[in-house]
């Protein structure tokens, strides 16, 4: 992501690039003591390949041969800026059929309600298959004069930046009836002294380019949803950034507008299975579906296990209400488990993995495996995440932050200035 035009562009020498490795380092020893409590996540086995970029200049580049399975694109800054190739490109994405996104880039000194409402009048009706606009925020940045790219440096006082930040997402959330995505990078909030409490109701999309599978998650987040990895990627010969959604193509469907979310993990029961889960300090097997749903069922919620939404949670302890036909009376449709999948009687525990037939929807249901074969060796979470900073990717991402985001959108080496 970019701020306004070509403005901000321009060129890191490898003299300041060696630098900024070097403070990156001593950053490093400060923000792994600090995020001690952090979560680590770590790619998932099955991810959707995606890029975002400001193509304002570029033109309309050629979505249909880019084998990509999303793309966001910037539409506006601030309450004056559209970007001149957004609309070409938002309706390309659209012909070529790939989940297209839009994104605002965030200015602290402005109201965050107007921002919304002119970021609303630009990019229009979401309609179904788009993804949750998305509100970009790196900008104020200590030392950078124009980071915002049009001469100001985008600066603020803490609580303003808050205020204009909620107001922003309040009132796109009110507007569309979507939860917007919110993007920026692991130390931003704590840098700018901004009041996170309740982001973690946001997807977030976390740049991070540590250059490992793994990295950590800002507090108040549990887990990111996309994850930008790079800025060196390309379509059709045009610098983009690289992304992941950390998901399938099918979880990918389903966080999109008019996707919902999933109810209990089947896969005809309105949802899209997020996987098996195990609780590393119980030992306790259980299935990633949506908090609220977990409790009606009940079970116990335990966060930091499940990809998807902060909302997926990993669920144990849910008792099996129909003999494994699925939770047809919480809405789901039969899900093609027998009253062997998982519990042994009406009201008994789910026993991830001991279902004694075959799942034929693939799904997690109540009880069958997503495999749907019973041995319980594959269809589970194929995340990782821990608490604490014993994983080595902690250190890592935290020492070249300051590198990375030096090059970041809009701030590459190679983008022409």
């Amino acid at each position: 992501m970019q701020p306004s035009a070509r403005v901000g562009s321009k060129w890191v020498s490898p003299v300041r690039r060696a630098t900024l490795v070097g403070l990156g380092i001593a950053l490093a020893s400060a923000l792994h003591a600090r995020d001690a409590g952090a979560a680590q996540q770590c790619k998932p086995a099955s991810v959707v390949d995606g890029v975002d970029l400001n193509p304002d200049g570029d033109g309309t580049l050629p979505w249909a041969g880019s084998g990509k399975g999303f793309a966001v694109i910037k539409a506006t800054q601030g309450d004056s800026y559209t970007d001149a190739d957004f609309a070409a490109n938002y309706a390309a994405l659209k012909s070529a059929k790939i989940v297209r996104g839009a994104y605002h880039f965030f200015d602290a000194t402005v109201s965050g309600v107007t921002q919304a409402n002119y970021f609303l009048g630009v990019v229009g009706t979401i309609e179904p298959g788009d993804l949750p606009p998305t509100l970009d925020i790196e900008c104020p940045v200590s030392g950078e004069s124009d980071c915002l790219g049009n001469g100001s440096s985008g600066d603020a006082p803490a609580a303003q930046i808050t205020q204009a930040m909620n107001d922003f997402l309040t009132t796109v959330k009110n507007a569309t009836g979507l939860t917007p995505i919110v993007y920026s990078y692991g130390s931003w909030f704590s840098d700018n002294g901004v009041d996170t409490s309740g982001l973690q109701n946001y997807p977030l999309w976390l740049a991070d380019y540590s250059g490992t599978s793994c990295f950590t998650v800002p507090t108040p987040w549990t887990a990111a949803t996309i994850w930008q990895y790079d800025s060196s990627g390309s379509v059709g010969g045009i610098n983009v950034d690289d992304d992941y959604f950390l998901g399938s193509a099918a979880q990918l469907a389903t966080f999109t507008s008019s996707g919902g979310l999933p109810i209990d993990g089947g896969a005809q029961d309105s949802g899209t299975s997020y996987g098996t889960c195990t609780v590393t300090t119980s030992g306790a097997m259980g299935v990633c579906i949506d908090t609220t749903e977990c409790a009606s069922e009940g079970g116990t919620s335990t966060a930091d296990y499940c990809p998807g939404p902060s909302n997926i949670q990993c669920c144990t302890g849910i008792k099996v209400k129909d003999a494994g036909a699925g939770d047809a009376s919480v809405g789901g449709t039969h899900d093609g488990g027998s009253s062997d999948d998982g519990g042994s009687s009406e009201g008994g525990p789910i026993t991830p993995g001991d279902e004694a037939g075959e799942g034929p929807d693939g799904g997690a249901g109540n009880a069958d495996q997503p495999s749907g074969t019973g041995s319980g060796s594959s269809g589970g979470c194929a995340c990782s995440f821990e608490r604490g900073p014993s994983h080595p990717a902690g250190l890592l991402a935290a020492s070249m932050l300051a590198l990375a985001f030096a090059t970041r959108r809009g701030r590459r080496p190679g983008r022409r200035p």
